[in-house]
């Protein structure tokens, strides 16, 4: 059991409930009553699981959303979790939290119970390696139960009644043969690797195994408990004997670890202690085993593949893991229909996914097909064929929900980027040359503006620069002069349109108001027009004063030095004279409505840093840094999330000032990595 060294230097932001291991990569919690439920995340590819310091949350497989094995629960305040313990996980126990495992630590009456938990890289289970150690003189009997409120679909008011579980052979399973696709899906729980002095019996009735062990006095016992799934009985099999004993769970536990040490670790040297430990690990964990594999956490459950947002998390892996960059950008372009758009989201297992009027989704294969080409110099890549989707019209509906399937027709990754800025540049607004925000840009919450994004036309400018490159090398010279002649005439439309005396406005509504000028009642600045005018427009020697004054008014409307938030837009929404959209909806100073986005936080880092303004730049980086907002009790109570992963939002409400917004499942991450990376890294020194 890990026990709290009085010598408080052996832990990093220590805050009373935890703090990090002296390397950094290993975060322990010594009172699991935490503000709000502190997660840790393991999964492969298809199978995964979310743990909590309240208690294990759910577990499911191939997909997060559509099969949950166990019950996800959200509520931190009636904390109801999918899987439960007692006799360890219950009471008075510790946690150790690093890449790809969670380990538990319990005393009790003279018994050391430690539980390791992992997912390992190629097979669908969660292993729970149980290890009792007897500290007494005498021999002692410890009992553990493992209950499980099985789902096997979406959720439990509509799945539960149908599953069918019985047991065989030492083994519960579950099956639920009504569900429409995960009906072969059978779902496995078991204990191996037991001694004779254990007794294992499976209660069907309540979905429990009741684990009985006899320890002798100064001796050990371990077991492991495994969940798994599989969709074929030889699957199964498979699973139940390469697990069948105690040494080799332990070699497949070794072999995990080493896979997310090698995966995740970085060894950057940076002068800010707490950047660093960020930077050298847990953003990196935090974008693959959730935002890739899992696509799920606490406080959502979603399953799906964004179209911008994988995109931009495989942004931070061009350098260490670029093979899977390269794979979503190709498996991305075969998301796009014939017109140029694309699917906004989409489930692999059913290939449903949403159609909307979503502004910037497609134009994220060109940004990140162009950074993938330029950094790893792989042209091959542009060559890459992929066929389109099946064209179902949406007629007067903004969205539509279908399956979508592949048709006939192929284009290389290099047609499929330049068909998605040619899209674009069709929804230019004659009056003004701004692009058309659609049903909203990056900020889906601006879903009734229904006019121009200034934003989306920055963004559109800094994709021209870039992709006229890639023209250049498949010597596309009309492509290439086309992006260099649009990106100048967006730099006209821009100055003549959105400087309004101290910063650029953010959009105009569809009946010509304008949204983020000094005359606006309500969101008079907004941060990414600042952040990405300079983004876009910093090789623009005539607009260099302008730029300079955006950050200027940025910094001094948007970032609360004093709690370390920098707000998305001031002030927030409350009772708008034009109905934005849906952003409205959140309380003022919560999420996107005048909160800090941290996505969009990260932006303001990278503007300052391209602009040569090193030290604001890492200012911003810290108020981002989770542990700045926990390495003491009283921020801990204050920020009340994890103090090692990125929260999506801080909320700047004056009732909850300074508390994080949800965690883990949130682009952030990726961001967060490649400005540290791209900036504060010296490539020649690594």
């Amino acid at each position: 059991m890990i026990e709290m060294n009085s010598n408080l230097d052996e832990y990093v932001a220590f805050n009373l409930y935890g703090g990090f291991g002296k390397e950094g990569d290993k975060y322990h919690i010594f009172n699991t009553k935490t503000p709000l439920p502190w997660c840790n995340i393991m999964a492969n590819e298809n199978f995964g699981t979310v743990v909590s310091s309240y208690g294990t949350v759910y577990t499911y497989y191939k997909n997060s959303q559509g099969f949950k094995i166990t019950n996800w629960c959200n509520d931190w305040i009636s904390f109801s979790p999918g899987e439960s313990f007692k006799g360890i996980y219950d009471e008075n126990y510790n946690l150790e939290y690093g890449f790809g495992y969670s380990k538990v630590l319990q005393e009790d009456h003279y018994i050391n119970k430690e539980m390791d938990i992992f997912i390992p890289r190629d097979d669908n289970v969660k292993i729970q390696k149980i290890t009792l150690e007897n500290k007494y003189s005498k021999s002692q009997e410890c009992v553990i139960e493992y209950k499980l409120e099985p789902v096997l679909g979406v959720a439990k008011e509509t799945n539960t009644t149908y599953i069918l579980c019985r047991e065989k052979d030492g083994v519960m399973e579950f099956k639920n043969p009504y569900s429409i696709e995960f009906s072969d899906c059978i779902v496995f729980t078991t204990v191996k690797g037991s001694s004779k002095n254990t007794k294992v019996e499976y209660l069907q009735d309540s979905y429990t195994i009741k684990i009985t062990t006899n320890i002798d006095a100064n001796s050990k016992e371990e077991y492991s408990i495994l969940l798994g799934c599989g969709e074929k009985s030889e699957d199964i099999d498979k699973m139940l004997q390469k697990y069948e004993n105690k040494e080799l769970v332990e070699e497949e536990h070794k072999r995990t670890l080493e896979y997310w040490k090698k995966l995740v670790k970085r060894d950057f040297k940076l002068e800010d202690k707490y950047l660093e430990i960020m930077a050298n690990g847990w953003l990196l964990y935090q974008c693959i085993v959730c935002r890739l594999f899992a696509r799920s956490g606490f406080y959502q459950s979603g399953g799906a593949i964004g179209y911008r947002d994988q995109l931009q998390d495989t942004l931070a892996l061009i350098s260490s893991w670029p093979e899977k960059t390269r794979d979503q950008i190709i498996l991305n372009s075969s998301k796009q229909f014939e017109k140029g758009d694309v699917l906004h989201w989409w489930h692999m297992h059913s290939n449903a996914g949403i159609r909307t009027y979503f502004s910037d989704d497609y134009l994220w294969l060109p940004y990140v097909l162009s950074e993938y080409v330029e950094k790893t110099g792989d042209i091959s890549i542009l060559d890459e064929e992929t066929c389109f989707l099946e064209d179902k019209p949406m007629g007067d509906r903004r969205e539509v929900y279908d399956v979508y399937h592949q048709i006939d027709k192929k284009a290389s990754v290099y047609e499929h980027a330049k068909l998605a800025i040619c899209y674009g540049l069709s929804r230019v607004n004659e009056e003004n040359g701004l692009l058309d925000i659609g049903d909203g840009d990056w900020n889906d919450g601006f879903s009734n503006i229904r006019g121009e994004s200034v934003w989306l036309t920055f963004f559109m400018m800094d994709i021209l620069k870039r992709f006229s490159k890639i023209a250049k090398i498949k010597n596309d010279i009309e492509m290439e002069k086309l992006c260099d002649k649009k990106r100048h005439i967006f730099k006209h439309s821009i100055i003549d349109n959105t400087w309004d005396k101290d910063h650029f406005v953010r959009a105009f509504f569809e009946n010509g108001e304008v949204l983020g000028a000094n005359s606006s009642r309500e969101c008079k600045i907004d941060l990414i027009s600042q952040a990405w005018a300079v983004i876009a427009m910093k090789d623009y020697p005539d607009v260099k004063n302008e730029l300079k004054e955006a950050l200027k008014s940025a910094d001094k409307y948007l970032v609360d030095k004093e709690n370390m938030i920098v707000k998305l837009l001031y002030p927030a929404f409350d009772k708008p004279k034009n109905n934005p959209g849906y952003i409205k909806a959140y309380v003022p100073g919560i999420r996107e409505n005048g909160g800090q986005y941290t996505h969009a936080a990260t932006w303001l880092a990278k503007a300052y840093f391209e602009l040569g303004q090193k030290k604001e730049g890492i200012d911003i980086l810290r108020y981002i840094n989770p542990i700045y907002h926990s390495d003491t009790k009283e921020k801990a109570d204050k920020y009340m999330v994890e103090p090692y992963v990125v929260a999506a939002d801080i909320y700047s409400n004056p009732e909850h000032i300074g508390r994080g917004g949800w965690t883990w499942y949130t682009g952030a991450a990726a961001w967060t990595y490649k400005v540290i990376e791209d900036y504060l890294i010296d490539k020649n020194k690594e």
